[in-house]
């Protein structure tokens, strides 16, 4: 019960209580105050009865006395009148019934009035001739009674009712500053960090108001250094300084982690570009220039991975830069070379170079379990074949390895996806998610296509269909699927990952809502949203906006690919989420890298104080699961845990 009810109702105990006290006290006044009046009027009746009826009781005139006694007794005043003769005979009598109109019987209970029968004795001369004995009738005292009454309770209600108006008011005005100290509190541990611009004019509010806003500022000021703390770090260990660019370090075991990892992407390819001479430039130029033209180039790269999830860009030394896209159909490879090259000459002329043929361009093509050595041999290879082509030239190294399905061209793929969507030929894969006891926390869904009798997977489909936007129509098919289930007695919670291109769909917050609204908090609860960080990043407007949409309803949402680029940690104090998965390069092989043990921990420790749980993925061998959770990270995930197993339809 809030304080305004208590004082409230406080107020209103207080009020009934003087009024009961002040009500008995008044009551019983009253009717002593009655009772003599009733006595007095009685024995005053009964002296002068007996005075006018001295002659007829001496003489028994018993009509004369009767008319006399009727005459007085119609009145109304008296219950009864009885008239003696010097023998104490009853000569005359007279009673009326006891009849009190509207008066509560509890009320005549509660407060009986006396009325005593008063005497009075005739005398004619010196001598007694009879006795008068009169009672006064009560009812109309016990209306008088009722009366005042009502009339206390009635002006105790009016007052109790402008005292407790006078009062709400005045709480309102005094407790403002005590509903902002609650808000404050909520946002505080929503991990937003406001501030009371409230001045109450209480001291002891004044006082806790200003303590208030001292740890909000402190807090948020921990908060910052803290994530700050870790940006710092990742940027000292794997990030170009000149460039911002992952590093060589970095980006060899991300690469590796994608050669070496046990899972369904199909063919990408990686792009080495390296400048002729930048030696030369710094000379002619200064190095100045030449750091423009390296900023130029990774600014040229960065713009091109845009189009490609996941895509990965780095400065592996002090003039070659790569980019490795992990899924790209074949046709947009050499359209993708034949971009880059035109390009390259337009910086060079941007720059005002003399030479405008500034740098050389290797594609080789990835495939499954492809050996990382091997295909930077052969990608080296592609970059000095590039070198004896001509100015700003490109060379792909195709290994011809690639299924046969990843052939298909932009308006073929267009046709069967739209297709298999329409005639449900996706398969609903699951990998679990455990916890430090092996437990399985939730099912992270994946897809494959049946098509032609043969199971192609996401990793060959998804980037055409991001290259085409119509991710947005399957994300939509899975979770239609997937709350299918949970309404039909699932009770896995599913965790579904989204697209940019469905982020940025402006109905898709909309239509969400609406699927999930008629479902149970407990159904609801059983869906997580995922969405890439890279994505979140480039989307965060719109991802705050689904974010807000559904934060009526008990689903969760985590952040997938955590750590893969240089995002400032800042905005997860603005966002709401219950999960993050770190990117698998930094659970693999990670007792081989002190800086990664120390970025995770960094990452741990600010996720934990924003009350995120922590989620490594990419696990593929003990020695790594055994770390990790010495480094008290919440849940696990790889093909160590669990290889992804298909759902049955």
């Amino acid at each position: 019960m809030t304080l305004f009810k208590q004082i409230i109702i406080m107020i209103g105990v207080i009020f009934i209580t003087l009024f009961v006290s002040t009500f008995f006290v008044s009551a019983e006044n009253i009717r002593d105050y009655l009772n003599e009046q009733l006595s007095s009027h009685a024995q005053d009746a009964a002296t002068s009865l007996g005075i006018a009826l001295t002659s007829e009781i001496s003489n028994n005139d018993i009509a004369t006395l009767e008319v006399y006694t009727n005459a007085m007794f119609d009145s109304g005043y008296y219950k009864e009148i009885i008239i003696k003769d010097i023998d104490n005979k009853v000569l005359f009598e007279k009673k009326r019934p006891l009849v009190i109109n509207n008066v509560p019987a509890w009320f005549v209970n509660l407060f009986p009035l006396q009325a005593p029968f008063q005497e009075a004795i005739v005398e004619n001369g010196w001598q007694t001739v009879g006795t008068i004995s009169i009672q006064s009738y009560p009812g109309f005292a016990y209306e008088q009674l009722w009366k005042n009454t009502l009339n206390t309770l009635q002006v105790y209600i009016l007052v109790m009712f402008v005292i407790l108006l006078i009062t709400a008011f005045a709480l309102n005005f005094l407790l403002k500053p005590l509903m902002a100290i609650r808000e404050q509190a909520n946002a505080i541990c929503n991990r937003e960090f406001p501030t009371i611009n409230i001045k109450p004019k209480t001291i002891e509010f004044l006082q806790v108001v200003t303590a208030l806003n001292i740890m909000s500022d402190k807090l948020k000021n921990i908060f910052s250094e803290q994530a700050k703390m870790t940006e710092d770090l990742q940027k000292q260990a794997f990030q170009d300084e000149v460039t911002g660019l992952s590093n060589r370090s970095i980006f060899i075991k991300q690469l590796k982690y994608f050669c070496q990892s046990e899972n369904d992407t199909g063919g990408g390819c990686l792009i080495i570009m390296q400048l002729n001479d930048l030696v030369l430039i710094n000379k002619q130029y200064g190095h100045l220039m030449g750091n423009n033209l390296l900023t130029e180039l990774a600014e040229l790269l960065n713009k091109f991975s845009e189009n490609y999830p996941n895509a990965l860009v780095a400065r592996l030394s002090g003039s070659e830069f790569t980019l490795l896209i992990k899924s790209i159909s074949p046709d947009l490879i050499l359209a993708l070379g034949d971009q880059l090259q035109q390009a390259l000459l337009s910086i060079a002329q941007t720059l005002q170079l003399e030479d405008t043929d500034i740098a050389h361009i290797g594609i080789v093509t990835t495939h499954i379990n492809q050996d990382m050595g091997n295909l930077l041999s052969e990608a080296d290879m592609a970059l000095r074949l590039a070198q004896q082509k001509g100015i700003n030239a490109y060379h792909l190294y195709d290994n011809q390895q690639n299924k046969d399905f990843q052939v298909h061209g932009s308006e073929e793929w267009n046709k069967i996806i739209i297709e298999a969507i329409e005639k449900d030929w996706f398969q609903l894969y699951f990998q679990k998610t455990v916890d430090a006891g092996n437990n399985t926390v939730f099912q992270e869904i994946l897809l494959r296509l049946n098509h032609q009798e043969q199971l192609i997977s996401a990793g060959i489909f998804i980037p055409m269909a991001e290259h085409l936007q119509i991710t947005r129509f399957i994300d939509r098919w899975v979770i239609n699927h997937i709350l299918t289930r949970i309404q039909s007695g699932a009770d896995s919670i599913y965790c579904i990952n989204l697209s940019r291109d469905t982020l940025q769909d402006p109905s898709f917050p909309v239509w969400l809502r609406e699927q999930i609204s008629g479902l149970s908090s407990k159904h609801q609860s059983q869906l997580v949203i995922e969405v890439p960080e890279y994505n979140v990043i480039k989307t965060l407007a719109e991802y705050k906006n689904l974010l807000m949409i559904m934060e009526p309803f008990a689903c969760q949402f985590s952040i997938d690919h955590f750590g893969i680029g240089f995002a400032s940690m800042s905005y997860l104090r603005d966002i709401k989420i219950n999960f993050i998965k770190v990117h698998g390069s930094y659970a693999s092989n990670i007792q081989d890298n002190n800086d990664i043990i120390n970025y995770m921990r960094q990452i741990i420790n600010t996720a934990h104080n924003l009350d995120i749980k922590i989620i490594a993925e990419g696990i593929e061998e003990e020695k790594d699961l055994h770390i990790l959770k010495n480094m008290k990270l919440d849940y696990f995930q790889g093909y160590f845990i669990g290889k992804p197993e298909a759902i049955e339809q």
